[in-house]
C-alpha cells in the first residue's frame, strides 16, 4: 500500500518535472516584444487634412515611416533615427487622394502597418 502510494508520487512528479520541460522548451525563440516599435492606430478610421501618427520605439533605431496604397504604391513620410521613447508624425493627407491607404513603420527587424481612409 505505502509503496503504491509513493510510486504513484514518483509518477505525479515526473510528470510535472517533464511538463516545466516542456514549456521551458516551448518558450525558446520566443519574441521579446521589448525589442520592436508599438504603432498605434489614427483616433478615428477615416482622416482628413492633417493627421497625427503615433509610435513608440523601446530603444534608439532606424525607422521609416510610409504610407502605401492598396496598389502597393510606397510613400516615404520619414526616415530617421529615433530615440526611445514615443513620437508623433505630423502629414497633411490632401496631398494624397482619397482612398483607402495602410500606414507603418519600417525597422532593421520589423514591419508593422495599419489600415485607414482618406476623406478629405
Amino acid at each position: 500500500m505505502i509503496i503504491d502510494v509513493l510510486v504513484a508520487s514518483l509518477i505525479v512528479l515526473a510528470v510535472i518535472i517533464a511538463y516545466k520541460l516542456f514549456l521551458k522548451r516551448l518558450s525558446k525563440g520566443r519574441v521579446d516584444a521589448n525589442e520592436y516599435c508599438v504603432l498605434y492606430t489614427t483616433e478615428t478610421f477615416a482622416v482628413n487634412g492633417e493627421v497625427e501618427f503615433y509610435f513608440q520605439c523601446p530603444r534608439s533605431m532606424n525607422v521609416d515611416f510610409k504610407i502605401w496604397t492598396l496598389k502597393e504604391d510606397e510613400t516615404i513620410v520619414a526616415s530617421d533615427h529615433y530615440v526611445k521613447g514615443g513620437h508623433i508624425i505630423r502629414y497633411d493627407t490632401k496631398l494624397l487622394n482619397n482612398g483607402i491607404y495602410t500606414f507603418g513603420i519600417e525597422t532593421d527587424s520589423q514591419k508593422t502597418v495599419k489600415k485607414f481612409e482618406i476623406k478629405n
